[in-house]
């Protein structure tokens, strides 16, 4: 009977050491962006680090190759897309992550009740956060140039303003 139960304590570490173990070589990351409605997005920088950098395709899918297994900060961004930071850890070949993100559109509501508030900083802080990607976007600049008006009134910021307006 001991022979017995001391094969099945051994069998069991057997089995947890056996699923425990870590990958040694590189790895995958590989995952999908979608919007909050699970569409997919398309040109959305994902890095898990320099030189670990990759781009989602119409399908919204992506892959990093050639990780260590550990912990990542995935960062990513795109032109109209919030940006968004994401902690991943993976221990094997390949880790599968779903990354949602919001729309800049999605993000104005938020921006506009800060402004009403004369949370000025607050609403700064909100758009600045998806700066990355959309300083060239003509809603981002707007939206811009609209919290410098409402934090400072002046006519140059008021014709700033509305040119960035004709942009959109």
């Amino acid at each position: 009977m001991r022979t017995g139960k001391f094969i099945w304590v051994l069998m069991i570490f057997f089995f947890i050491s056996c699923g425990t173990t870590k990958f040694e070589g590189k790895s995958v990351l590989a995952g999908k962006v979608c919007d909050m409605k699970g569409n997919p997005v398309e040109n959305y920088y994902v890095s898990a680090g320099i030189g670990h950098e990759a781009v989602t395709d119409s399908s919204g899918l992506f892959a990093i190759r050639d990780l260590t297994c550990g912990n990542y900060c995935l960062k990513g961004g795109g032109n109209g897309w919030k940006s968004v930071e994401q902690t991943v850890s993976f221990h094997d070949r390949k880790s599968i992550v779903c990354i949602q993100v919001e729309s800049l559109e999605s993000m104005l509501d938020e921006i506009e009740s800060l402004l009403k508030e004369k949370n000025y900083s607050g609403a700064r802080k909100l758009l600045y956060e998806s700066k990355a990607h959309n300083e060239s976007n003509p809603l981002f600049l707007c939206y811009r140039k609209l919290i410098d008006y409402c934090a400072l009134p002046s006519e140059k910021r008021k014709k700033d303003l509305l040119s960035a307006l004709e942009k959109i």
